[in-house]
């Protein structure tokens, strides 16, 4: 693999944000990761936690977003790519796959790095630690989010999205929910429970809601199965015009099917993190019915190991509930693969039946509770209490 670019650090402690990038039939399913922030220290100013050589906290962190795709299909060598910044510098930033297709990236620290220490020279020799225990400050409240497909120069958005005042620094997390909000708990830069430092051990959760909960329509599709296979026949997934709004066409040709496992969040990381877009086609029924013909995922079980995952059928940027499938056979090993799935044409209504839309209004079909969203905007983040998590308990600190 080619140098860091810019020689940022992006593993921990300098914890730059890092995603697969979504899957794609017109990416050919290749991988490729895109790694965001991290910090520029050079190396002698790391120093031995214990004992700080620099004030970590004073440096800021790096903005700068890098793609690679470690295996191209061309034959070429792995080259780094520079991609948009950041709104911000950010270290502990992480990402979070949307069913939409984009990427999510909250919580972090514009300044320092992951991890906590304390002084043991004398104060008036190197100066008190004025952030408690952290070696990371100036939180960063503010989501973004990132549009692999947007043009260069335009695929990072904060606009809308409501800012959080908790402080989520090291130990904290966020995992994507089955109705497509986010979760996002902890924080904790100490070396044990403090509830009075400057950054405390945090024991609240808040909820994030994307953009796409603005919808008063969100998709419900019917027959969705519960296993899928790495290659074979393909699979209808139905959609009724109450799904969704407007032109059945149009609906049918924005529609995307999202296979996403949300992987396992610790240490501002979701390890096992994918989202894999199943092909498809389509038949639009004259009264406004739209069959998904859907496609098993690629016949290659590295792509998207075996295991659980959730399955999202997004119309028009706006997804569904996530329905709970077991991808592969479900155990570890060796797993049975058929040839790609073959699909059928695509079917648009009949040019007598041109008029044939959706039938979606407020509330009756979205994918969240009423209660939910009640009295709240768009993005808000809200605190929920009482949501403990325990590194310890983990075995990871």
């Amino acid at each position: 693999m080619p140098d860091t670019p810019g020689n940022i650090v992006r593993v921990y402690p300098a914890s730059g944000a890092n995603a697969m990038l979504p899957l794609t039939p017109a990416n050919n399913y290749t991988p490729t990761i895109l790694l965001c922030g991290g910090q520029t220290m050079d190396d002698g100013a790391w120093g031995n936690y214990s004992y700080p050589a620099v004030d970590t906290w004073n440096i800021p962190a790096s903005s700068r977003c890098d793609r690679i795709t470690p295996e191209p299909t061309d034959g070429s060598a792995p080259a780094y790519l520079q991609d948009d910044s950041l709104p911000v510098g950010r270290t502990m930033g992480q990402f979070i796959a949307l069913p939409d297709g984009t990427l999510l990236v909250l919580n972090g620290a514009e300044n320092g790095t992951a991890g906590y220490a304390q002084r043991t020279g004398t104060t008036t020799t190197f100066g008190a630690m004025p952030f408690g225990e952290s070696l990371a400050t100036g939180p960063v409240g503010q989501p973004a989010i990132y549009n692999p497909n947007a043009a260069p120069g335009s695929r990072w958005s904060t606009a809308g999205l409501s800012s959080s005042n908790i402080p989520r620094l090291y130990h904290s997390s966020a995992v994507l929910l089955p109705d497509g909000s986010v979760m996002i708990a902890g924080s904790n830069p100490n070396i044990d429970v403090n509830l009075t430092t400057k950054y405390p051990t945090t024991y609240s959760a808040e909820y994030f809601y994307p953009p796409y909960f603005s919808a008063k329509t969100r998709p419900m599709p019917q027959n969705v199965p519960t296993t899928l296979s790495y290659g074979g026949n393909y699979f209808d997934i139905t959609v009724q015009p109450s799904s969704y709004t407007g032109s059945a066409d149009d609906a049918a040709k924005n529609t995307t099917i999202w296979l996403i496992r949300q992987g396992f969040t610790t240490h501002a990381m979701n390890m096992g993190q994918r989202i894999m877009q199943l092909n498809n086609t389509f038949t639009v029924q004259n009264n406004g019915t739209i069959t998904l013909h859907v496609a098993q995922p690629p016949p290659f079980p590295t792509l998207f190991q075996p295991g659980p995952a959730f399955l999202f059928v997004t119309i028009s940027g706006i997804p569904s509930s996530g329905t709970f499938v077991i991808v592969g056979n479900g155990q570890i090993g060796t797993q049975p693969t058929a040839s790609a799935s073959l699909l059928p044409s695509s079917v648009l209504l009949a040019q007598s039946s041109k008029s044939a839309n959706g039938t979606g209004s407020n509330g009756k079909n979205a994918a969240n509770p009423t209660h939910s969203m009640a009295g709240l905007t768009v993005s808000l983040i809200v605190a929920v209490t009482s949501f403990t998590l325990s590194c310890s308990a983990m075995g990871i600190c």
